[in-house]
């Protein structure tokens, strides 16, 4: 069996018994970057940074995790550098057998540290970089940050730790991705493109002014190997909207689970409630598993919906309805559609 049929079946069989294989957990929301885009109201001075939990608290909470199934963490931020305590974390979570990985602006790793996250057994760091080093630090706030995050991420990469590149597709970094791919392949980094920018947690909305739309999302994702194309699961599979409260969650700097960090419905604190408490019996997620295609009434009869890859937590945000459809899945579904049927085109004319 291939790695891709062995991730598919766990995918499916982790959706239809709720467990929560994939973890992210934000351990601060304090960043050293106030990038015009982020989803987070505390990196942009909207709201306190807040609380932030010890380690010996969030072991106890990893080993909630680990036994309700948990089998791939994240450890996020704001940026999670800022927690001394990360490599420590990062060996805990091991010895219990989670994948780890790090998201992060590599602001502040040193070469020691480095070495701590290869010994800890990370298995990889992933890193935003939006361009060439004006626009990357046009788009932080910070001069210089592209040069900081770039050091840190070939001190991953002498390390021995995998390196991945994410960049969000936006007015800001427009005609960047062909020189970050360069960067990408010179560099031995991976790299993903996201064409959609979302409102904020608290439902600010002024991010959305960097959205790309029509023409220029079309030509930013057209030259773009490897942008997928969602399809959906054919006629009598299980009617999943998607996997954030099923085997997907996520957990705040002070314990507050979530369903995923694009949602941002507090289901209960795991500082004060167990996880497979909360799991089981929280009335927003006995809901929310009970919900499929027939509750996005917005989407009935769409031509679209097929190459639809609808985010319910930007639905959220942006309109305030989880099962509502959003600009930026209306988007690139008729986008996706429109480039099926032109290479199911090509592919007919190639016919003998």
């Amino acid at each position: 069996m291939s790695d891709t049929s062995v991730s598919a079946k766990l995918n499916t069989l982790s959706l239809a018994g709720n467990i929560p294989v994939s973890v992210t957990i934000e351990l601060t929301r304090r960043c050293p970057l106030a990038c015009r885009h982020c989803y987070l109201p505390e990196t942009r001075g909207r709201a306190p940074a807040g609380k932030e939990l010890s380690a010996g608290e969030w072991a106890g909470i990893l080993r909630g995790l680990a036994r309700a199934g948990g089998m791939f963490l994240v450890f996020t931020g704001g940026e999670p550098l800022l927690r001394p305590d990360l490599p420590e974390l990062c060996r805990f979570a091991k010895r219990l057998n989670f994948d780890v990985r790090i998201f992060s602006t590599g602001l502040g790793l040193t070469s020691a540290l480095a070495g701590e996250f290869k010994t800890a057994g990370v298995s990889s760091f992933e890193m935003s970089f939006y361009g060439r080093p004006a626009a990357h630090d046009r788009v932080t706030g910070l001069k210089g940050s592209f040069s900081r995050s770039l050091a840190a991420a070939r001190l991953l990469r002498r390390a021995g730790l995998r390196v991945k590149i994410k960049t969000p597709l936006m007015s800001l970094n427009s005609g960047q991705a062909a020189w970050l791919k360069e960067l990408a392949a010179r560099e031995g980094f991976g790299i993903a493109f996201d064409p959609v920018v979302a409102p904020a947690n608290d439902g600010d909305r002024s991010a959305l002014e960097y959205r790309l739309s029509g023409s220029r999302l079309a030509a930013a994702v057209e030259p773009l190997a490897g942008v997928p194309v969602p399809v959906r699961q054919g006629a009598g599979a299980p009617d999943f909207l998607c996997g954030a409260g099923r085997n997907v969650c996520a957990v705040g700097p002070d314990g507050g689970l979530y369903p995923c960090l694009q949602i941002p419905v507090r289901l209960g604190n795991l500082a004060v409630r167990s996880f497979g408490d909360i799991w089981k019996n929280s009335p927003w997620l006995k809901k929310w598993r009970a919900a499929g295609s027939k509750d996005l009434k917005g989407c009935a009869g769409c031509r679209d919906l097929d190459f639809c890859s609808l985010c319910p937590g930007i639905s959220l945000v942006e309109t305030g309805d989880i099962f509502a459809p959003n600009a930026a899945a209306c988007a690139m579904a008729g986008l996706q559609r429109a480039r099926v049927k032109k290479t199911s085109r090509g592919q007919a004319k190639n016919c003998p």
